[in-house]
C-alpha cells in the first residue's frame, strides 16, 4: 500500500471545493493508495500525474523508491494546471 501526502497547500486547495464534491475527492485519495496510476500522465514531468474527478483535479507526483504520492494541488479543471 501506498501513503499519500497531502500539505497544506492542497489541503487549502480541499477546503476551498464545494461540499458536495469535497467527499468524492476524498475517496478519490483514498484510490491513490491502491492505485497511484489511476491518473493521467502529464506531459514534462516523468512522475506527475492528474486525476479526474470531475469537475477537478487532483495533481500529484509519484515516488517509487519511498512508495509515497505527494498530492501537490487540487482544483477546479480551468484553472489547476495554470497554478
Amino acid at each position: 500500500m501506498w501513503r499519500v501526502v497531502v500539505p497544506k497547500k492542497a489541503q487549502k486547495d480541499l477546503e476551498r471545493v464545494a461540499k458536495s464534491y469535497q467527499g468524492r475527492l476524498l475517496a478519490a485519495l483514498e484510490l491513490l493508495r491502491e492505485e497511484p496510476y489511476a491518473g493521467k500522465k502529464m506531459g514534462g514531468h516523468p512522475a506527475r500525474y492528474a486525476l479526474r474527478v470531475w469537475p477537478y483535479r487532483i495533481i500529484y507526483e509519484v515516488d517509487k523508491r519511498q512508495r509515497v504520492i505527494a498530492v501537490l494541488r487540487i482544483g477546479h479543471r480551468q484553472g489547476v494546471y495554470r497554478k
